[in-house]
C-alpha cells in the first residue's frame, strides 16, 4: 500500500537512509517542481528551488513527522524557497524582466504594456516612499515582505486592528496618488507582494 510504503520511507529518512530521499525525490520532485515554477515563473529558477526543497528535507529530516503528509511538508518549504528566490528577482534587473514576461506569457503583453507595467510598479514604489513612517513599514511588511497582519503587528508592538486600518489608508493613498485603474492597481501589487 502507498501510505505503508511512504511512511517507511519516512522512518527510513529519518534514520539518515539515502535511498528513501531518493524515493521521496522521485515520488514528489514534479509537483514540488510545478509549484515552485507557478510561484517563480523562470524555470531555472524553479529548478534551483525545487533541489533546495530537497536538500532542505535532508537538512531537517530529525524533525519529520512520520504522522503528518510529506508533501505538505514539501510545499510548505517550496514556498519558502520560492520567496526566497523571489527576493532575489527583486533585486536583480534582467530576473524581474524575465519574471514580468513568463509571468505575462499567458496574456500575450507586447512589450509595450510590459514596459507600462514595469512603470507602474515603480510608480507605487514612488507613492509607498510619501507614506507616513509607521504606514509605509506596515505596508512594506505586508506586501514587499509577505509577513501577515499579526506577525506585523508583534514585531511593530501596535493591535493587528491598527494594522488593518493603516493598510486600508495605504491603499487608499495609492488609490488616489496613482493614475491608472483600481483592478490594475490590485493586480500590480499582488505582483508587488511576490517579487519584493
Amino acid at each position: 500500500m502507498p501510505i505503508i510504503e511512504e511512511y517507511r520511507h519516512l522512518s527510513a529518512l529519518k534514520d539518515g537512509e539515502q535511498s528513501s530521499l531518493e524515493w521521496i525525490y522521485a515520488k514528489y520532485f514534479q509537483v514540488i517542481f510545478l509549484y515552485c515554477k507557478k510561484l517563480i515563473g523562470i524555470e531555472v529558477l524553479a529548478e534551483e528551488a525545487t533541489s533546495e526543497v530537497f536538500l532542505t528535507l535532508w537538512e531537517k529530516r530529525s524533525i519529520i513527522s512520520t504522522d503528518k503528509s510529506i508533501q505538505a511538508f514539501l510545499y510548505h518549504i517550496a514556498k519558502v524557497k520560492a520567496y526566497d528566490h523571489l527576493k532575489k528577482i527583486a533585486n536583480d534587473q534582467r530576473l524581474q524582466e524575465q519574471f514580468l514576461l513568463s509571468h505575462n506569457a499567458g496574456n500575450s503583453k507586447s512589450g509595450e504594456h510590459l514596459l507600462i507595467e514595469k512603470e507602474q510598479l515603480e510608480a507605487i514604489n514612488k507613492v509607498v516612499e510619501t507614506l507616513p513612517p509607521q504606514r509605509k513599514a506596515i505596508f512594506k511588511m505586508r506586501y514587499f515582505e509577505g509577513k501577515d497582519n499579526k506577525k506585523i503587528a508583534e514585531q511593530m508592538q501596535i493591535s493587528t486592528n491598527t494594522v488593518k486600518v493603516q493598510l486600508v489608508k495605504a491603499r487608499r493613498h495609492l488609490k488616489e496618488h496613482l493614475a491608472f485603474n483600481h483592478d490594475h492597481l490590485l493586480t500590480i501589487v499582488s505582483i508587488l507582494s511576490f517579487i519584493r
